[in-house]
């Protein structure tokens, strides 16, 4: 072979490499290019069967809470619940049956709700969760000295907990 025909041949062997590495890296970034990340619908939150499950329970608990059915809320709730009302006091701290008596004074005045939540984050540890949610919402109460019309808009966590007989979701706090 001839020093002119063995340069063509390196130069065409060249060309034929830079053709497969452009070529592979146009199949890598189409590759990267398509894959992307699954979030549950309407929610910045991971699609995942657990995450969906969990979102599932608190989507029960508001259209419950909206119906205003006390029993069927109760079912949501661990017997663990435990609310601190977000203060310092401990006079204001209730559990499971304090969440009942609760419930059912509030709710019994209620005239009308509306409660919209939007999903921010969920992180589960074990078989607990913490949902970072945010709630829009706003109630008509019934008082005796009139009715009284309260807006709520404000970041909100739920604790949860996987029942280990149901495999279900329940509240731990939050409701």
């Amino acid at each position: 072979m001839t020093n002119d025909a063995a340069a063509i041949d390196v130069r065409t062997l060249c060309r034929r490499g830079v053709r497969t590495l452009i070529a592979g890296a146009v199949w890598a970034l189409a590759a990267v290019g398509c894959a992307h990340i699954d979030y549950i619908p309407g929610t910045s939150v991971l699609k995942t069967e657990q995450n969906q499950q969990i979102i599932d329970t608190i989507e029960q608990y508001r259209q419950r809470l909206l119906a205003r059915k006390v029993e069927e809320l109760l079912v949501l709730a661990s017997d663990k619940y435990f609310e601190d009302s977000g203060t310092p006091r401990s006079d204001d701290d209730y559990g499971y049956q304090g969440l009942r008596q609760v419930l059912s004074k509030q709710l019994q005045r209620v005239k009308s709700i509306r409660y919209d939540i939007e999903y921010r984050n969920i992180k589960v540890n074990g078989d607990r969760a913490t949902v970072e949610v945010f709630i829009d919402g706003s109630f008509e109460l019934a008082a005796d000295s009139g009715d009284r019309y309260r807006r709520v808009d404000d970041y909100h966590k739920f604790e949860l907990e996987r029942d280990k007989t149901t495999e279900h979701w329940k509240f731990l706090s939050g409701m």
